[in-house]
């Protein structure tokens, strides 16, 4: 019975009430399928609302707006980072795991990242959402395996790595808002090799790349 009833309700982290999640399913599930269609200048509450077969009030109970609304659809969408593992090499880890960080972002889950960023423009409430939901885990989960690192002597242990969680994520996240290169892994391994080189005590270049002998 526990174990049904914690499938049937959501607590709503910013009321504390218990969403229905055959409700609240449909809720996200009819947003976002909108948003598709007609995108978020002609998304309406009352068009959500009718889509998922519930009333408005039902809607306006549980998100403050439809930015809101929408950020938690699109959050919902996208796919989640695949988790940073521990090979024995830290900078390895990282290495893997912006390879596939960039494969996401040149896929579907591209597309609705760039979609969260516009939408989080529109107040601080959704921004907040963004932030929390999305860049937070990412930041925590890298920036863990960063120090990690420093701990076993491969980083420096004086490096700001918050900031360099910023100049490892940065320039995936404008090159998908500005369409102005394409995010490939030549792209990736240059500024892998920047970045993380610049805080490195070894290992110069790439852990995961092949070095070719030199010709005589």
């Amino acid at each position: 019975m526990e174990h049904i009833i914690s499938l049937t309700f959501i607590s709503d982290p910013a009321t504390g009430r218990r969403r229905n999640a055959v409700s609240h399913d449909a809720i996200l599930d009819a947003t976002y399928v909108m948003l598709e269609e007609i995108g978020f200048d002609k998304l309406s509450l009352e068009g959500v609302a009718a889509r998922a077969g519930v009333g408005k009030a039902t809607i306006y109970r549980w998100w403050p707006n439809k930015s809101a609304l929408a950020m938690e659809s699109l959050l919902r969408a996208v796919e989640p980072t695949p988790p940073i593992g521990d090979c024995g090499s830290a900078r390895a880890d990282i290495e893997l795991h912006m390879m596939q960080f960039s494969q996401l972002l040149r896929g579907k889950s591209g597309r609705v990242v760039r979609e969260m960023i516009a939408l989080a423009q529109f107040d601080d409430v959704t921004m907040r959402i963004f932030n929390d939901n999305y860049l937070a885990p990412r930041r925590e989960a890298l920036v863990n395996v960063l120090r990690r690192g420093a701990q076993r002597g491969e980083f420096r242990d004086d490096a700001d790595l918050n900031l360099v969680f910023d100049l490892l994520y940065a320039p995936l996240l404008q090159r998908l808002l500005t369409g102005s290169a394409d995010i490939d892994e030549r792209q990736i391994q240059s500024q892998l090799k920047l970045v993380l080189g610049s805080i490195s005590l070894s290992q110069p270049f790439l852990a995961t790349s092949k070095i070719s002998s030199q010709q005589a």
